[in-house]
């Protein structure tokens, strides 16, 4: 079995057990960006399609999810380096950021390429 195959089995069956390969961080004390809303309504800012605001992800086993914030379903996984686009931003709740991105590449840990979920911004850059 080769080293992506079993990779992406592990991280299978972590998920499958419920066992999250990333802690989940607390909201960060980040000052307030006046392009982003604050309060409860999940609204962010949206960047028009010539503004491409394209970032990476910092750690391995990142969660991707069905929308901003940690109480949302994990769709999958993407690893340190996998390049994403944004979308859109948005506050959760307790004040973190999110962004809405879209895969540039297959990621590892099973969604394919131009797929399109929630991490949260901490972990990008």
């Amino acid at each position: 079995m080769g080293r992506k195959a079993l990779r992406a089995l592990v991280v299978s069956g972590a998920l499958v057990a419920g066992v999250g390969l990333v802690g989940v961080s607390a909201a960060s004390a980040m000052p307030v960006d006046p392009g982003y809303s604050s309060g409860g309504s999940g609204a962010g800012v949206s960047y028009p399609a010539d503004q491409s605001v394209f970032k990476s992800a910092t750690v391995d086993g990142l969660r991707v999810r069905t929308g901003p914030g940690t109480d949302r379903a994990i769709l999958g996984l993407i690893y340190e380096g996998q390049p994403v686009q944004v979308i859109t931003s948005a506050y959760d709740d307790t004040g973190q950021v999110w962004d809405e991105v879209m895969l540039q590449t297959a990621s590892a840990g099973g969604l394919p390429g131009g797929y399109i979920g929630w991490v949260t911004e901490e972990y990008l850059y």
